[in-house]
């Protein structure tokens, strides 16, 4: 029988290799032009004034290695400041933009939340590279959204009424568990175990009412567009509760713009709100903005023009960019009913020809439509006029007035 050389592998067997970190940056890779960029093409000296250990104090990590590992992480899908911390452990990739240091996930999360004013002075300083190597056109736009979920409970998310109702539940549940778990005392039902769970769901169910207790204190009721008091989070009050693909969550909006030239980000916000509509104009100011302190040259004699899709549609939004000479192009929530058979556009109310004498319309097809009195739709009073059904019933553009099958059917 033949014999074949065996290894440990299979049984988790670790190796000891001398490995060159430099030589796992790849060129022509992400991973390489990110450590280029920040280590030799982007100050990010900005970081240093944080640091307060010229004379005293342990060395701190440098920022670059931090920059370099959040980014990466980001990349990957890893978004936790644990989940990057592994990293820094475990992926040789990661070990080598990070020059082999291995921070706490506590010092990964405090570099993130202290610093968002600087990381939006290097990404300008990233555009500003970008501009120079010709990678942004600075012409044509197009901005979307995406719901990216909070570290924030829903159940703890409600109205000042809700929340306080929510606090009164878990009050009376409190009680009910300490009166239940006296009487079992009493009959001498206990032992360690449930002594242990007894404390840990006391435990919980006091920080519960502590938590909820605090917030309400301190509670700024937040109203929407109507006046109606919009739900408030007490883990994290930024967050809204959003619709996304698989249901309703805690979390953001993130809203992004990218130039069309090589679909480089320009901008890029999070919005704790379930409307996004109401943030374009303010993301576009901020696109603009790094446009212009980026230098990016627009063509001479063009006008700028922005991409966007319905969830973006409103008269305020357009109004809002032909303020800022931006040509909009949005579609309305109804730009589908418009179409008819083969995607046709239907005909809409500048079609229709109004006669004051005789107080009709006449359709493009030469037919009349009769004032038949006044009328409401969705809310809004108006006077109604009706074409005779023999008229449509034989018309070769029946489909592009209306999308009723009962009269479709009833055609010739």
């Amino acid at each position: 029988m033949a014999k074949y050389k065996q290894t440990d592998t299979e049984n988790g067997q670790g190796l000891f290799l001398s490995v060159n970190l430099k030589e796992q940056l790849i060129p022509g890779t992400f991973e390489y032009m990110l450590d280029d960029l920040i280590e030799n093409k982007i100050d990010v000296s900005i970081f240093d004034k944080n640091y307060k250990n010229d004379e005293t104090g342990a060395a701190a990590i440098p920022p670059p290695a931090l920059i370099k590992l959040i980014i990466y992480g980001y990349s990957k899908g890893v978004k936790s400041s644990r989940g990057i911390e592994e990293l820094s452990k475990n992926n040789i990739t990661a070990k080598a933009l990070a020059r082999d240091i291995e921070p706490h996930w506590t010092t990964i999360a405090g570099f993130i939340s202290g610093n968002s004013e600087m990381f939006k002075d290097v990404f300008v300083k990233v555009l500003t590279y970008c501009a120079e190597l010709g990678l942004i056109g600075g012409q044509t736009f197009a901005v979307d959204g995406c719901r990216i979920p909070s570290n924030a409970s829903m159940s703890l998310s409600g109205t000042a009424e809700e929340l306080r109702k929510k606090l009164n539940v878990y009050r009376r549940m409190a009680e009910k568990h300490i009166a239940r778990h006296q009487k079992k005392d009493r009959n001498g039902e206990t032992d360690e175990k449930t002594e242990k769970n007894y404390q840990r769901r006391q435990k919980h169910l006091n920080r519960q009412i502590e938590k909820i207790s605090i917030f309400l204190e301190n509670i700024e009721q937040k109203e929407g567009k109507r006046g109606k008091e919009i739900k408030s989070n007490v883990t994290d009050n930024e967050s809204a509760v959003i619709l996304s693909s698989s249901g309703y969550i805690q979390g953001y909006i993130g809203i992004a713009v990218s130039d069309s030239k090589n679909q480089v980000i320009i901008s890029a916000q999070a919005a704790g709100s379930a409307n996004e509509c109401e943030h374009l104009p303010r993301i576009v100011d901020d696109a603009m903005e790094n446009i212009q302190a980026a230098a990016v040259e627009t063509p001479g004699g063009t006008k700028r023009t922005l991409l966007a899709d319905k969830n973006y549609f409103s008269e305020e939004n357009l109004k809002a960019c032909e303020e800022r000479e931006i040509e909009a192009i949005i579609p309305d929530s109804q730009y589908k009913r418009r179409l008819g058979e083969n995607k046709e556009m239907r005909y809409e109310a500048g079609d229709f020809i109004y006669h004051e004498e005789g107080n009709y319309y006449e359709c493009p097809q030469g037919k009349p439509l009769l004032y038949c009195g006044e009328s409401t739709l969705s809310g809004v009073e108006g006077k109604a006029y009706q074409a005779r059904a023999k008229d449509c019933r034989v018309c070769p553009r029946f489909t592009r007035c209306t999308r009723s099958k009962k009269e479709q059917v009833q055609r010739p």
